[in-house]
């Protein structure tokens, strides 16, 4: 009994650590709702709604009346502004003086997923780097949340491409890392119903930082990119500025052994993964540095049963 009972609160710490990129490992038995899903995009803090985004595309014509708005705002005035919101199953954009530019449907996902939607964009350029600052609100169901965000893109990035990787509410419309090749400089803000910041995400020079808190509780993140395919790079996470985690990233997927610390800064647990999948052992430690268990893992699912030992070192039958 005593075993099962250690194997359980093992099992409940490691899935509650790992749940916001294993999902496949929380069943009825674990539930991870404590840990904020540290993404690329603060669209992904909330995942469903970032799925539907992700099926709604701007048609051809629109990118093209959009672009040359801006081009022809910012050549008058250094500016362009531009307003949207979801109306009846359509996105509605319209110009700073309530001019409309375009109206087109959304998908009925994402009008599901979002029953409210306003944003407000500024376009300007600075040093000939295009500048994007946006305020958006979003209600999905009963979760209401409001997000500030600020992106400097690289010079390379001119306004008929913008909008394959920026979406009407100026963050970026995709979680994927390989977005940052476009950005220069990125910082989004997210509040909740109640104004109070919840959750910030900061990019500049292959260094991402996500900072956020659960249950008074803070948790940072800071993800190092190794070069400039962006699909790879070394992770560590904090909690209540203490190390919590390391980890490797290769192809957007964990991959290489991930070490979790104790609150002393000793090594707590260790877990291997491949393609971002639990692949070999993974150990729990004792305060001395002995193993305290050990359960092998192939894809994600158990291998066998563990092992347990005591203090010593020695077996636990």
């Amino acid at each position: 009994m005593r075993k099962k009972l250690i194997l359980f609160m093992i099992l409940f710490l490691f899935i509650n650590i790992l749940g916001f990129s294993n999902e496949e490992l929380i069943n009825e038995n674990f539930v991870s709702d404590k840990l904020p899903a540290m993404n690329t995009s603060v669209n992904s803090m909330n995942p469903a709604y970032d799925e539907s985004l992700k099926e709604y595309k701007m048609k051809k014509e629109n990118i093209a009346i959009l672009s040359n708005y801006i081009q022809e705002s910012i050549n008058k005035k250094g500016s362009a502004t531009i307003y949207s919101k979801f109306e009846k199953d359509a996105l509605i954009v319209s110009d700073e003086k309530n001019n409309l530019l375009f109206s087109e449907k959304i998908s009925k996902n994402l009008s599901k997923m979002a029953t409210y939607f306003k944003s407000k964009q500024i376009y300007q350029l600075k040093d000939g780097r295009i500048f994007v600052s946006s305020d958006y609100s979003l209600k999905n169901n009963e979760d209401k949340s409001r997000i500030v965000s600020e992106t400097l893109l690289k010079k390379n990035i001119n306004l008929k491409n913008v909008f394959d990787f920026i979406d009407l509410t100026g963050d970026l419309n995709d979680s994927s890392e390989k977005n940052f090749a476009k950005v220069e400089n990125y910082k989004a803000m997210v509040y909740d119903k109640n104004q109070k910041l919840i959750f910030t995400t900061t990019y500049k020079n292959k260094k991402l930082v996500g900072e956020g808190q659960v249950d008074r509780t803070s948790m940072k993140l800071i993800y190092i990119f190794e070069d400039d395919s962006f699909d790879k790079g070394n992770i560590t996470m904090y909690m209540d500025n203490a190390l919590f985690a390391t980890l490797k990233v290769i192809n957007s997927a964990q991959d290489g052994e991930m070490k979790m610390y104790n609150s002393s800064g000793k090594v707590l647990s260790t877990l291997v993964f491949k393609n971002g999948k639990l692949n070999g052992p993974s150990k729990m430690y004792y305060d001395n540095g002995k193993v305290m268990m050990i359960i092998n893992f192939k894809d994600d699912e158990p291998i066998g049963q563990p092992i347990f030992y005591d203090e010593d070192g020695n077996p636990v039958k």
